[in-house]
Formats: structure tokens, sequence, C-alpha cells
């Protein structure tokens, strides 16, 4: 590999990150002129202040910068008068290494800052100016820790720059990068993939981004399997969305007896939170319903995986109310057409159907089908079972 080819990440790295830093500049300008309303004050009363003499050298050096210009002899002096009056500042030393930059000496500048960085580990100005050469020298996670450093000392977590993360994320050599960086900031690494999980373009991404521990929160994963599922990849979807829940991919209904998983949705139960009606697991196996009659809603759903071939869903019902309020239905997920139609009666209930080629997914959904007249209708689905297959 050619010297170019292995600086290309840095090269890409640079450039992604290169807002965030900026952001992080605009604050600190901000910062400066709030502290600016007090200058004019400062400078009568006390002219020979450290705090005062470090405010008028960064504005000259921010001056000189601003025009292109290199800094002069007096505000060389100033520094030095800075750095006798309070030895102790990390302001000398982060004023000389911007100074030192400007001038091309890289590695003086290097241990400037990091000299100003030790003396005050809350400086943001080192910060930024450590992560600004980092990332620019190809020393990626380098950089990246200076940021999320500078992140926690501005205390405005890490949307300030999960952006320019998410953007670094999709460049060449981004992935043992980022986890490096996840690996000493674990809290980082759920708010990035979440982000990431919103395109279906970047499942493998994610996947080669993801520890392999717990549940993360917050939980990206059933954001990026509806990606997937939305954008018609239904195989992917439900091959990422078993990887994930650790459970065996066996295309059949998920949970029927709905005692609770933490796999996420669509390929587990949805229930959803509506105001026409509740639907919940009684911990007893069934799922208990209670449906106002007002309007049509969809109380609970599920994607499912079935191959061609003849089924026959089956469930005994508990309860009281409107007959035929409440209906399971299964239509196919790109066609939306209707493969069953089960009215909930009391006592046992059930519908053979077929799935018919070119339906890849089928939506199962609790459905309530609202009256002229609105009535409640209250009851409990027990014993779901979904049995058949695929043709011979």
């Amino acid at each position: 590999m050619s010297t170019l080819g292995a600086k290309k990440p840095a090269l890409i790295a640079a450039t992604a990150l290169a807002g965030a830093l900026l952001a992080f500049q605009i604050v600190r300008t901000a910062a400066v002129a709030d502290r600016e309303d007090h200058t004019a004050m400062a400078n009568a009363l006390w002219p020979s202040h450290p705090a005062v003499l470090t405010d008028q050298t960064l504005l000259a050096v921010a001056t000189a910068a601003a025009h292109d210009r290199s800094v002069d002899a007096s505000t060389r002096v100033a520094v030095r008068r800075i750095a006798v009056k309070d030895p102790l500042t990390p302001e000398p030393y982060l004023i000389a290494g911007a100074v030192a930059e400007t001038e091309g000496k890289a590695g003086k500048a290097e241990q400037l800052l990091l000299a100003a960085r030790d003396r005050d580990p809350r400086s943001r100005g080192a910060r930024f100016l450590l992560a600004d050469r980092y990332l620019r020298t190809g020393r990626v996670t380098n950089g990246l820790i200076e940021m999320q450093a500078l992140v926690n000392l501005q205390s405005r977590g890490v949307e300030a720059f999960s952006p320019a993360l998410v953007a670094y994320a999709r460049a060449p050599g981004a992935v043992p990068q980022l986890r490096a960086f996840f690996a000493r900031y674990p809290g980082v690494e759920a708010a990035i993939l979440s982000l990431l999980s919103t395109d279906a373009a970047n499942a493998d991404l994610v996947l080669a981004l993801a520890s392999k521990t717990g549940v993360p929160k917050p939980d990206w994963r059933s954001d990026l399997v509806s990606a997937l599922v939305s954008a018609g990849k239904y195989a992917k979807a439900y091959a990422v969305w078993a990887r994930l829940s650790h459970v065996a991919a066996s295309r059949r209904l998920f949970d029927p007896e709905f005692r609770g998983s933490s796999a996420p949705v669509p390929f587990n139960w949805n229930f959803a939170n509506v105001s026409e009606g509740v639907a919940e697991a009684d911990g007893k196996g069934g799922l208990s319903v209670l449906y106002y009659g007002r309007a049509n809603a969809v109380l609970v759903s599920q994607l499912l995986m079935l191959p061609v071939g003849r089924y026959r869903l089956a469930m005994r019902v508990d309860g009281s109310g409107s007959e035929a309020a409440l209906h399971w239905t299964l239509q196919c997920a790109g066609d939306r057409k209707q493969l069953a139609d089960v009215p909930l009666r009391a006592g046992p209930n059930a519908a053979d159907f077929d799935v018919p080629s070119g339906c890849e997914a089928q939506w199962l959904e609790l459905r309530g089908v609202a009256e002229d007249a609105p009535r409640t209708t209250e009851l409990t689905v027990r014993e779901l079972r979904l049995s058949g297959g695929p043709a011979s």
C-alpha cells in the first residue's frame, strides 16, 4: 500500500470531524464574547493582572491569525509576562503552541499544547487545539478523546459532536478507530448507533461497530430493523433481528403466548400506544384487550416471514362486548394484499389462508373496527397458534 493510500482514512477523518471542531470553536468564541462585557472595567482596574494580559494576548493572536499575519514581538513579550506572573496557568503554553503551529513548528507546538493541558486538564483551548492537531495528523482516536473531553467540559453531551462522528463512521478505516473510542467511552456508542440505525444502508456498519453485550440504551435495534423493513429488505431485516435478539430464526410466529421478550419490534409483538384501546399480556399466556369502538385502530402487530404455503391461524377467545369488533388480519407487507381476516367471537376461532409467491413478509395485526354506535369490547385471546408450512 502506498503512503498516500495509508493516509486516506486519516484525511477523511479530519474532514468529517472538522464540523464538530468548528462548532466547539463557536462555543468558545461565545464564551469569550461573554467575558468581553467586563474587559473594559478589568483593564481600568487592574491592567497588569494575568487574566487581563491573557485576554489581550489571545485577542492579538486571534487578530493576527484572522489577517494571516505573524504574531508581533510585543505579543511574544506579553506571553512571557503572563508566564512570569502566573507560572501555573496554561495560557502561555496554549498561546505559544498556537503560534508555533502557525509557524510550522509542529513538534514544538504539540509539546506546548500538552504542557498547557497538563497544567489545566479543563482548558478548553488546549483540548480544542490538541484535537485539531491529532485529527490533522491521522491520530483519530486521540482526537476523538480530546473532543469528548471538550464536550464534557462544555456540559453539552454527545449531541455536540455526534453528527461529525456519524459522518466519520462511514469513512474507510473508521471502524477500528471508533471501536477503540467506544471502548473508552461506552456511553457514546448507543447514541451514535441510534443515529446510524435510521438509514438501512448503514446496517453492516452498525453491526461492525456494535458491542456484543446487553441491550443498548437507547435501544437502536428496532430502528435499524425497521429501517431495513421500510426499505423492503425483509430477509436482511429478519437476519439482523435474529442476530441482535440472540434468537433462532424460525420464521414463525414469535412469542405466541405473550410471555414477553427483549427482542425488538417488528418481528416481536408491537403494542400500540393509542387512545382507541389497550392490549397487553395478561401474565397467564394470553392477550388482554380493551377496545372502545370509537375509531378504527391497530392495537397489536407483528411482522412474519412465512414461506409460500398453506397455514392455519387459531385461538380461543374469552370475553364479552360487540361481536366482531376485533379482528386478526394478515396482509402481505409489500402490497398490503389481505390473506386472512379472523373476526373474534367468544369460543374457538380459526381461519385457513395461503401465502402466495411474491409475499415475502406478512403483517399480522389485531384491529379494532369501529361501529356506528360505539360499544366497549373486552376480551382475552388465548392459545394463539399458527400451523402449516411451505407447499410441497
